[in-house]
Formats: C-alpha cells, structure tokens, sequence
C-alpha cells in the first residue's frame, strides 16, 4: 500500500511560496545544517532525501490552516516543518520495508546506503521533527503538541504494522483494509490541522479534523489501489500489499470491485469535505480542495 503523490490540486501556489521556502530551510537545518558534510552519512543522506522533490501537501495544510486560525507565520512554518520531518521519516522506514528502489526519481536511502543507514536516517528525521516542533514561540503549549504528534505517529505505526501483518493474506474485511489505510495515509495529512487547532485553542474542533483526515487518506488510499492492482497482486507468495481491490474481490464482489471501491471511495470523500468544511475560520480549505480534486480522479474512470 503505497502513499502516491497527491495531484490536480488547483490552490494557489504563490501563497505557499514564502511559507515553503522557510519549511524546507528550516528542515534541513533540523537535520544537519550548513555542517551537513560533518554530520554523517544519516544527516547526508536525510538532506538528500528532503531535496529530492515532493509536493509538501502537509506542509501546505498547515500553512493554510495556519493562517486562517491566526497562526504567526513563524508558528505555522514550525508546524508545517515537523510535521513533513515526521511524513518523511516514514517514507524513508516505508522504502526499507517494502524494497521500493525508487523515490522521485532518486535511489531512496536503503537503495543508496543500505539497511542500517536508512534505519538511522528515519530515526533522524523523526528525532528532528519534536527538535523542530521545541520551537513553537508559545512553551505552555508544547505538552499538548508533542502528545498529538506522537498519538499521530502511533496511528501510522499501527497501520504499518497492521499492513506488514496482512501482507500474504488474504484479507477479505473492508474495515481492515479501512483501519489500515485511515492508520498509513490519514493520519499525518489530520496533523498539520490538529496542531494548529491545538496551537489556536481550538481543541473541541479536533475530533472534527481527525474524522475529515480518516476519511480522506481512505478515498486517497482507494484511488491508488485501482491505478496498482495490478503490481499489487504479483507478489510470489501472494498479493505485495493491501490493496482495496483484491479485498473486494476477496470479499465477493468480483468484477464488480472497482466500481464498489469508487463508491465506497466517493463515500469517504464526501465525509471529508463535510468535516474538513465545519473546522472554524475555514482551516480544513485546503482539505476540502484536495479532496474535490480526488473525488473528479474517482470519478473518471481510466
């Protein structure tokens, strides 16, 4: 089950421009800094992967819902840093464990250092994030913001060792498949929103945010399962990943498996752009947009 790239988002890039340039500065010097070259290979190769590319969705969530909620843009760049450190930090244990050679375009970490770097590597980025978030301008609300990005991390480590556990089966329960994908996609695109409900005093809104992130890295998780059914299924000693279509079909369904996961899909998408459109000041806008991109993907059918 893999995290694709998000696409056809249509916001406004000028906006995030100022706020993403600070989010990547900030990032690297949370690794390693302008003494990059004396801080190891894990450091070196974390800046390599960080200046690989990628769409900084996270990044962008937080920085919008950042201002809408009245955020001082140092803040949100803090949110917004921690929180792709923590994103990255999986994709680099993520790439380990399911042997991905690859990553935009580049060797991932394991591929170009091997094993034991890569392990380090994640551990630097995660150990990087709380060192990032230790920033945040206001000291009296760090307990409840490192608790919600560790609670968040946790849910994404269940759902790894939940699909690690599946791998090879046959799994035949959409809810399984649900908690999985819910645990790997949706919980870390909820944590750029929950810190800055948390950082704004907003806490009785973050139920509210968690359920419109669940839903989307659902639908999310669903629309790349129909584009990698097929690689999905090829694994020798049975399908490589949890992939939606196959638990369908495992289920009962089918031929009838792509349109029942389009549905099942659009469902989730719904639910997203109610909750993400109840959050106050407009902090779930960037969600709610994402989400209408992704609802026209399940729409169209390839």
């Amino acid at each position: 089950m893999k995290r694709p790239s998000l696409l056809g988002c249509g916001a406004n890039e000028k906006l995030f421009e100022d706020g993403l340039a600070a989010v990547e500065s900030v990032m690297i010097h949370a690794v390693g800094g302008e003494r990059v070259s004396e801080c190891g290979i894990a450091a070196r190769a974390g800046i390599d992967h960080l200046t690989a590319g990628g769409r900084r969705v996270r990044a962008r969530l937080a920085l919008q819902a950042g201002e809408a909620l009245g955020l001082s843009v140092n803040d949100s760049v803090i949110v917004a840093a921690a929180v792709e450190l923590l994103h990255n930090a999986s994709l680099v244990h993520d790439d380990l464990q399911d042997r991905e050679k690859s990553r935009r375009g580049v060797q991932t970490v394991w591929a170009a250092h091997g094993d034991e770097i890569a392990i380090c590597t994640g551990d630097l980025l995660l150990s990087s994030a709380y060192g990032v978030l230790s920033k945040f301008s206001d000291c009296r609300k760090l307990p409840d913001l490192i608790k919600q990005a560790h609670d968040c991390s946790s849910k994404v480590i269940r759902g790894q060792c939940a699909e690690l556990s599946a791998r090879g089966k046959q799994v035949t329960d959409m809810a399984v498949y649900e908690g999985i994908a819910a645990g790997k996609s949706g919980a870390l695109l909820g944590l750029p929103l929950e810190l800055g409900l948390i950082a704004s005093d907003h806490h009785a809104w973050l139920s509210e945010a968690e359920r419109a992130a669940r839903s989307f890295g659902i639908a999310y998780q669903i629309r790349d399962d129909i584009e990698d059914v097929v690689s999905d299924a090829m694994g020798e000693a049975g399908p490589r990943a949890v992939n939606a279509l196959l638990v369908l079909r495992a289920g009962g369904h089918g031929q009838n498996a792509e349109a029942v996961a389009r549905e099942i899909g659009l469902y989730h998408i719904r639910s997203a752009i109610e909750s993400a459109g109840r959050l106050p000041n407009g902090a779930g806008g960037f969600l709610r947009e994402l989400a209408q991109g992704l609802s026209n993907q399940l729409l169209t059918k390839g």
